[in-house]
């Protein structure tokens, strides 16, 4: 017996090391990494159509495809190698082809997806998402349906416009489908019944598609793909879910993202809440409102209900109160999962102490793994029974009102590795007492509060930090050095934090894995390092602080880089090294120099700004290749030479600022094909000949400034193309801003030597600004703010101090939407349209010293928020218009009809008579500036001419009177003449 045991367990190890060594044998023959295999060697017509794949591509700046060769060795012609590309193990044919993009951040490819991937019979999953690959058309291709053995198809990122083609439906055995846009309504569609052919779809992402059209069909579309287990549908302008559906089929359904759409109706109305099977429900930002379904209840699988922001758009009281939930809804939840929902932050602890709120909580979700309430109206303090939820990972109360200090007791929490509690009214003193065990923590935000950081400069956080975001805090001084000795730290945001010292010696070791920083709005002064060239560095904010010296050499894979409002000088940086660059601003500091032809390696930028320096000589004409350049500001330097043509590339850029230096020439006609400016300034230049007419082509300009130059001719026909100055709704228009305020902050900004402050918009990322200088209501002043004339959609048309001539358009009073109208200071002639009236959103209008006549429109009084008016230096006459708001005005600006001396009537003092008499000077004439001078001489004149001939006219026809005038003449003659010789002679005798 033992024997046969024995015998047994010998053959039963045979057996073991047999299979261990087939199993070796197998894994020997694996592919190698990125699915490549020695044999068989990938199919020829393949690698072909990968090739052509490869030609379509026209940048590649990752080196994505630098494997896929023709020639070289024979492993190396091998597809089955090349990199993102993976072959079947038994047949060579291409199965995966995975080169999905590092999105904004990371190289893209770029160019279009070639028809030659339909040779890839086997294709069973495509992922080319976050890269540029729209093509010339834009268009996603039709031709993907085509390919029937796809199962995965990851085309996410790609920034693709128009319909989604029904051909996708094609894909019958699709599982992961994925077409998110990163820009709202790139995409649209108005039918998705093809997704019912596709039945075996699992994964269906369609964030930012726009499927406004689709109406209320897109619930029983979604409710015919039973195999459905996520659903994201964020930000697709879904009108509603109120809908009611016989029989649900989504039984296996785990996910679903509703957010960002406005259902604005009953919550307990929608479709969903029957789906027991949910885990995560995203309803954030869709403005439902009333009574929680009791289906909540039964939803017992839920970990994640997310309402927050449902009150973001329109937080008005009726709907806050109808909002009502009792807590026992959420037992279950605690119940099954570890995460907490948010639903509470936004119905049950709103407008309520949270001191009072938390303790009642604590033994009935101990268990708490997530406690997010940010986006509330909480007021009260942190309770110090905070530190019994021990089992918390995140803690989220930012964007509140809580207030006191943050309690010690937050420390023991030695599970928590998120914690933030940015944007409230807490005060008090941080120390490291605050994170005696907090072991875990890697997230940390106590930014925009009234906190003290006091934090001894050799402590060493229990934690490994990553994130470290203080903006706002008191922490100077001393530059904190406890921070040093993070090196594991990769975001840090220690702006406005009171650190009035100079940079550490050893900052470039101590950050070297940092990827963003932002030290902006400090008094940091020194140098900047000169090993910052080897930093990690992606995005840079040292703006407003007392930097001086050079710009040394930029880390090699910086994007955005704001040194504005400093000291610096000398030349601006070599662009060899820090080519992937897209915001650059470095206004307001000393930077001499040229702009150096090395700028043109900027393939990628799409924000310039270096205004306010001491520039010169002609910009590159290289500069600007990119295409994706949006924002160019020069402004304020000596730079010359005629209107840059390298503009002309930049279809997109919709911020462009040449104002104040030495420019000279002709606007140029292609100034029109520049459809997506919004801001154009050119003032105080030399530009001089006629303003385009084809300027009126910019049908999303908001604000034009072409004061201060020697432009000539007429006012530009056609005015009513301007659609954004005539509150025509372009849809087009409104995206762009949001692309524009992405990039702009409000900055303090120095100009002409004196130091501006227009207070700062604090953020989380702070990106480059400029300020506007502009005529306003008859001085000159800054307004704001670019962000302000963008955010409030300010239009403004200032041509003054020109030399333009001719009549004012009648078409300019379709412009019912222009704030600000300056065509003061010129040379215009013939009457005020008489609809002026009709442009009722005008604030402040300028006609001053041109020669416009005739009488003042009567419709001018009706534009009820004028607050500036000026018409003085011209030839109006007749009598003022009467009306409040003119009273009012010249109350506040009493000289605004001096020089028009045929004026009359109220507010003036020279009544209008029937017999018209001239009205009296009463300090209204035009001699101030001389006008009257011309009217002094030829009263003179005429005088003269008359005296003469009344002297004549009586000599002539009175004989005795030109007897005695002869004589009289005579006697003078004789008088005079024995004057003469008398003098004469005794001057020849004192002589002798």
């Amino acid at each position: 017996m033992h024997c046969l045991a024995a015998t047994m367990l010998v053959l039963l190890c045979c057996c073991c090391l047999f299979l261990a060594t087939q199993q070796q044998q197998q894994q020997q023959l694996q592919p190698a990494a990125g699915g490549n295999r020695e044999s068989p060697s990938c199919i020829p017509h393949e690698r072909d159509a990968l090739l052509a794949f490869k030609d379509g591509v026209t940048s590649d700046l990752g080196g994505v495809l630098s494997s896929w060769r023709r020639d070289g060795r024979h492993d190396e012609q091998d597809c089955c190698r090349w990199r993102g590309v993976r072959c079947s193990n038994r047949t060579g044919h291409v199965h995966e082809l995975r080169l999905g993009g590092g999105g904004t951040f990371q190289p893209d490819l770029a160019g279009q997806i070639s028809p030659s991937l339909l040779a890839l019979d086997h294709l069973e999953h495509l992922d080319l998402s976050r890269n540029d690959l729209a093509g010339p058309t834009g268009r996603l291709p039709e031709f993907l349906g085509s390919l029937k053995n796809l199962k995965y198809l990851d085309l996410s990122g790609i920034p693709f416009y128009g319909g989604l083609p029904p051909q996708l439906g094609n894909l019958s055995r699709l599982q992961y489908l994925d077409l998110s846009n990163l820009y709202y309504g790139g995409m649209n569609s108005t039918d998705l019944s093809w997704l019912t052919h596709i039945p075996s779809i699992q994964y269906l992402n369609l964030n930012r598609v726009n499927l406004s059209s689709t109406v209320a069909d897109w619930p029983r579309v979604m409710n015919m793909l039973p195999s459905l287990r996520a659903l994201h549908l964020s930000f697709c302008s879904l009108a509603s879910a109120n809908q009611s559906l016989p029989h649900l089929n989504l039984t296996y359904l785990e996910e679903l993202d509703a957010s960002l759409n406005s259902f604005h109706h009953p919550m307990v109305t929608s479709w969903f809440w029957n789906i027991t099977s949910l885990r995560f429900l995203y309803l954030n930002y869709t403005s439902m409102y009333g009574q929680f379904p009791d289906a909540l209840g039964d939803m017992t699988s839920l970990q994640v209900l997310d309402l927050s922001y449902l009150f973001y758009y329109h937080d008005d009281d009726k709907n806050m109160r109808s909002m009502t939930m009792d807590l026992k809804n959420l037992c279950n939840l605690e119940e099954s999962t570890s995460m907490f929902t948010q639903q509470i932050a936004r119905i049950g602890p709103r407008f309520k102490p949270f001191n009072r709120m938390l303790p009642r909580w604590i033994g009935q979700f101990m268990s708490l793994v997530i406690l997010n309430f940010n986006w509330n109206k909480i007021t009260g303090s942190l309770p110090t029974s905070v530190g019994q939820f021990t089992g918390l990972q995140i803690l989220d109360l930012s964007f509140n009102n809580l207030n006191g200090h943050v309690p010690y007791e937050i420390g023991k929490l030695s599970n928590l590795t998120y914690l933030d509690l940015n944007t409230n009214k807490l005060d008090g003193t941080i120390t490291e007492e605050h994170f005696a065990s907090a072991r875990s923590l890697q997230y940390i935000d106590l930014s925009y509060n009234a906190l003290k950081i006091e934090i001894s400069s050799d402590w060493q956080p229990p934690s490994t930090l990553k994130y470290v975001s203080f903006a706002s805090c008191q922490m100077g001084p001393l530059f904190p050095g406890w921070l040093q000795w993070n090196v594991s730290i990769t975001y840090l945001d220690i702006s406005s934090a009171a650190i009035a010292d100079r940079i550490p010696q050893r900052f470039s070791d101590a950050f070297s894995n940092v990827w963003f920083m932002n030290i902006s709005n400090n008094q940091l002064n020194g140098t900047l390092p000169a090993d910052m060239g080897s930093m990690s560095l992606l995005e840079l904010y040292l703006s407003s602080n007392k930097l001086t010296g050079q710009i040394p050499t930029l880390p090699p894979n910086i994007h955005t880089l704001d040194l504005s409002n400093n000291f610096l000088s000398g030349p601006l940086p070599s662009a060899t090294r820090s080519a992937k660059l897209r915001q650059l601003s470095l206004f307001s500091n000393r930077l001499t120099g040229h702009i150096p032809e090395s700028f043109c390696k900027y393939q990628q930028l799409v924000v310039l700004d270096l205004s306010n320096n001491f520039l010169e000589g002609e910009p590159p004409l290289c500069l600007g290749v990119t295409e994706y350049m949006e924002f160019v500001a020069l402004s304020n330097n000596s730079l010359s030479g005629k209107f840059p043509s390298f503009l002309q590339k930049l279809t997109n850029v919709h911020f462009l600022d040449l104002s104040w230096n030495k420019f000279s020439g002709r606007l140029p006609m292609w100034i029109g094909s520049l459809t997506s400016l919004r801001v154009i300034r050119l003032s105080h230049n030399k530009f001089f000949g006629s303003i385009p007419m084809n300027i009126t082509n910019l049908s999303c300009l908001q604000y034009m400034d072409l004061n201060n130059n020697k432009i000539s001719g007429s006012l530009p026909i056609y005015l009513s193309n301007l659609k954004f100055m005539t509150n025509t709704y372009m849809m087009g228009c409104y995206d762009r801003t949001e692309i524009v305020l992405s990039h702009l902050n409000s900055l303090s900004t120095v100009w002409k030597g004196h130091v501006l402050s227009y207070g700062t918009i604090q953020r989380i990322v702070e990106t480059s600004m400029t300020s506007i200088h502009l005529s306003w209501k008859g001085q000159e002043l800054y307004y704001g703010s670019i962000q302000r004339i963008v955010e409030t959609g300010m239009t403004s048309i200032d041509l003054s101090s020109n030399d333009l001539t001719g009549e004012i358009p009648e078409e300019i009073v379709a412009l019912v939407g222009l704030v600000n109208l300056n065509l003061s200071r010129n040379h215009l002639t013939g009457v005020i349209p008489k609809k002026i009236g009709e442009m009722r959103s005008l604030q402040s209008l300028d006609l001053s010293r041109n020669m416009l006549s005739g009488e003042i429109p009567a419709s001018l009084s009706n534009l009820t928020f004028l607050s500036y008016l000026e018409l003085s230096y011209n030839d109006l006459t007749g009598r003022i218009p009467s009306g409040v708001q003119l009273d009012t005005l010249y109350a506040g600006y009493p000289s605004m009809y001096i020089g028009n001396i045929g004026l009359c009537g109220h507010p003036l003092q020279n009544n209008c008579s029937s017999e018209r008499h001239a009205p009296k000077q009463g300090g209204l004439g035009r001699t101030e500036e001389g006008s009257g001078i011309p009217f002094f001489y030829l009263g003179l004149g005429c005088g003269f001419v008359v005296g003469i001939w009344i002297a004549f006219g009586v000599l002539l026809f009175k004989r005795n009177w030109r007897i005695a005038c002869f004589r009289f003449s005579d006697k003078l003659y004789d008088k005079v003449y024995v004057l003469v010789a008398t003098w004469a002679r005794a001057r020849q005798t004192q002589t002798d």
